[in-house]
C-alpha cells in the first residue's frame, strides 16, 4: 500500500512516538549526509551541489538525486520540505521502509542515466541545480510517451537550443527490479505510486501551473532569456545555482515552482 503524503506524515509522527525497537534512521544517509556534502572537499570540483541550508527561501521544497554509480547514498531520491526552521522528508514510499524496518531517511530509490549503445540521446543523467520547468506542456499526467507516467521534466536547455528531454517520472513495473542502479537514458525514473505522489504534491487536484499549490511569483531563474510560456528555446544557463542578474543588478526571477532539483553525484 502506498499512502498519500499526509497519512505518511501522520505515520511517521507516530512510528516516531511508539514505532519498535528496531525502527532506526539507515545509517549516513538522510538530511544530515545531505547537509555535509555542502562542507569544502565533500565533493568533487566537477559537482555543482546547494546543501538544504543554503536553499534560496523562494523554495519551499527541493529535491535531491544522487546520480552516483556506486556508495551507500547512490541511486536515491530525498524529497524536502521546509517544516519548523529546517527541512524534514516531504515524501517517502511507505511500503518500502516499512519492509526495512527504519525510520525513512531518504524517499525511495530511484533510476539514473547512462548510456545505450546506438542510442545518442542516451546517457548520465545531467548533473547541477535546476528550477522545475514552469511551462504546461512539460508536466504530463499518465502515460505521456513509452515509459514514461507522471513526467515533470528539469527546466534546461543545451547550448544549442535543444530542450532537454529529462524528467522524473514512474516507470514500467518491469523495470522496478533495476531501480537502485542506473538503467534510465537520462531521466529519473521511480515506481508509478511514487510518481503519483509526486504529481500530488505538485499539482493536487488542479492543472499545471498558476493552480499548482507549489506555483510561486517569483523564484531565481538560471538562464538569462526571457521565460516564454512556449516551444522556443531558453538561453544561456548556469547550473551551479550562481544568481543572475540584470543590467541594473536586479535578480532575474520568473513565475514558477517552489521546488528545486539538485542533482549530484558523490562518487566522482
Amino acid at each position: 500500500m502506498y499512502w498519500t503524503r499526509r497519512a505518511a506524515l501522520a505515520a511517521l509522527g507516530a512510528l516516531a512516538l511508539t514505532g519498535p525497537a528496531r525502527a532506526i534512521e539507515a545509517p549516513g544517509v538522510g538530511i544530515d549526509y545531505l547537509e555535509a556534502l555542502g562542507q569544502p572537499g565533500a565533493l568533487s570540483e566537477q559537482v555543482a551541489y546547494l546543501p538544504p541550508s543554503a536553499i534560496d527561501p523562494a523554495y519551499s521544497h527541493v529535491i535531491y538525486i544522487n546520480a552516483a554509480l556506486s556508495g551507500d547514498g547512490a541511486q536515491k531520491m530525498w524529497i524536502l520540505e521546509r517544516a519548523n526552521g529546517g527541512w524534514a522528508l516531504a515524501l517517502w514510499d511507505q511500503d518500502y521502509w516499512d519492509g526495512k524496518g527504519e525510520v525513512p531517511s531518504y524517499s525511495w530509490p530511484v533510476s539514473t542515466g547512462r548510456y545505450y549503445r546506438g542510442n545518442n540521446r542516451s546517457g548520465p543523467t545531467p548533473l547541477g541545480i535546476f528550477n522545475v520547468d514552469d511551462r504546461a506542456f512539460r508536466h504530463v499526467k499518465g502515460w505521456g510517451a513509452p515509459g514514461m507516467y507522471n513526467s515533470i521534466f528539469i527546466d534546461l536547455h543545451y547550448s544549442g537550443g535543444r530542450m532537454s528531454g529529462v524528467a522524473m517520472h514512474g516507470t514500467t513495473r518491469s523495470k522496478y527490479r533495476l531501480l537502485g542502479r542506473p538503467d534510465s537514458h537520462g531521466c529519473i525514473r521511480m515506481e508509478q505510486p511514487n510518481a503519483d505522489l509526486v504529481w500530488e504534491l505538485f499539482h493536487g487536484d488542479g492543472r499545471p501551473g498558476a493552480e499548482s499549490p507549489l506555483w510561486t511569483a517569483a523564484v531565481p531563474r538560471y538562464f538569462t532569456s526571457e521565460p516564454q510560456q512556449n516551444w522556443n528555446p531558453r538561453w544561456n544557463y548556469v547550473r551551479d545555482g550562481s544568481y543572475l542578474t540584470d543590467e541594473a543588478g536586479e535578480r532575474l526571477t520568473k513565475a514558477g515552482y517552489s521546488a528545486l532539483f539538485v542533482i549530484f553525484r558523490d562518487d566522482l
